[in-house]
């Protein structure tokens, strides 16, 4: 019976670690200048407390101020501890040009659950001061996460030690 108990609450326990997804609108932000200046837009978003982020994924839509290159524009996450470079190689202006891809990810979020991402250009600052990419209407960044085990969870899992050790 005790073997039973133990190992539905082991499997009810595990079940919580499943993984989960957020869809998060970008489409009113924009592109600015290099990687940390004050008038790069960036997105704070509520993910969840201590969550692992496993993947990264992105449907977006950008068009280029020209001179701007479509290969320039880029996603930092987390502080820039990853980063999306959405055109690679496409060393051309572009209006209304459509990129789609994913890349796996190891971002483990703080107690606060919040996930930065900062839109800024790579290579060349081709405006000063202006917009080089504009981010255009139904553009998308789907986060895969595991969110971090609840306190209930925690004492699950204490509660298994405790009857274990009154054996």
């Amino acid at each position: 019976m005790k073997k039973t108990i133990a190992l539905a609450t082991l499997v009810a326990v595990s079940g919580l670690a499943h993984g989960q997804s957020l869809v998060i609108d970008i489409s009113m932000y924009d592109s600015y200048n290099f990687q940390g200046d004050p008038q790069n837009d960036v997105a704070n978003v509520f993910v969840a407390a201590n969550a692992s982020i496993t993947n990264i994924a992105w449907d977006v839509t950008i068009s280029t101020e020209p001179p701007s290159w479509l290969e320039e524009f880029t996603m930092g996450f987390f502080g820039n501890s990853e980063i999306v470079q959405v055109a690679p190689g496409d060393a051309f202006t572009g209006s209304f040009m459509n990129y789609a891809g994913n890349q796996a990810s190891s971002i483990v979020l703080g107690a606060d659950g919040m996930l930065d991402i900062e839109f800024y250009e790579q290579f060349f600052d081709d405006i000063a001061g202006g917009i080089d990419t504009y981010i255009e209407q139904g553009s998308t960044i789907t986060v895969s996460y595991i969110p971090a085990p609840s306190a209930l969870a925690v004492l699950g899992l204490g509660g298994l030690v405790a009857g274990r050790r009154r054996r």
